[in-house]
């Protein structure tokens, strides 16, 4: 894979362009006479909002990891509340959860094939091909632990983009300015995961809990994929925290 070394600032002004042009015309199409939930807990945490904003970042066949990650900040700043956060933190979060955030994405795109993973280049990876490259224990933790469970619960959009939040608002990450503040909005989303559970899936009263027993598979699988330097062959020598820093600061206007 041809990754480049440096950010091209006129690539990502373009992209945002692009995200900002797509934005308004989808707000133009929403109209003004969409109905929202109005429980309590939806109404601080709107999971409509944040199935938004996974559907708003679906996979365009992108093949360098600078949109992926372009996408990742995308979608951040349309969770509610995480651009009140100070920008360190917007910064700092991103920098913690981005392996989870992007592994969790690309397992539950998984669940549509067999034996093997789906990455945003439409690439499908055999679970054979994992292990002549070496990788293999860790894919099998990925199709076992991730895939198969979200396949077999039928994982939704919603409750994807619900536990990404959740790994977003990492209150434990390091050096943050107000970890109280992201803690209160990781307990936000926890409050609309429940009550979307109760709503829409009101025959599976465990389903919540299920859904949360996904993370700790998620964190360790994450930190094993990162000992095997998987990710840093794809991003190249960029620091993130630079090309973060730069994406969180673009303010969302016309760049064009």
């Amino acid at each position: 894979m041809n990754v480049p070394h440096q950010w091209s600032g006129e690539a990502i002004v373009n992209m945002m362009s692009a995200a900002v042009q797509e934005e308004r015309q989808r707000n133009k199409e929403r109209g003004e006479g969409e109905v929202e939930s109005t429980t309590a807990a939806n109404s601080e945490m709107p999971v409509e909002k944040i199935l938004e904003a996974e559907l708003m970042v679906e996979p365009k066949t992108d093949t360098y990891v600078d949109t992926q990650l372009l996408g990742l900040v995308d979608w951040a700043k349309r969770i509610p509340h995480f651009t009140e956060l100070p920008l360190e933190d917007q910064v700092i979060l991103l920098r913690a959860g981005w392996n989870e955030l992007l592994i969790a994405g690309f397992s539950h795109r998984s669940t549509a094939v067999h034996d093997g993973i789906l990455l945003s280049t439409g690439m499908h990876i055999h679970r054979s091909s994992a292990h002549q490259a070496g990788v293999g224990t860790i894919f099998d933790r990925v199709l076992t632990e991730l895939v198969a469970k979200m396949r077999e619960m039928n994982m939704d959009k919603t409750e994807l983009g619900c536990l990404r939040a959740i790994v977003l608002f990492n209150p434990d990450a390091k050096n943050l300015t107000n970890p109280s503040q992201v803690e209160a909005q990781r307990e936000k989303v926890y409050a609309s995961l429940e009550e979307y559970c109760k709503t829409q899936y009101p025959d599976e009263p465990g389903r919540f809990a299920k859904l949360l027993l996904r993370l700790p598979a998620l964190r360790s699988i994450a930190l094993k994929c990162m000992e095997h330097l998987f990710f840093f062959k794809l991003i190249g020598d960029t620091p993130i925290d630079s090309f973060l820093m730069e994406m969180l600061e673009n303010p969302n206007q016309d760049l064009s």
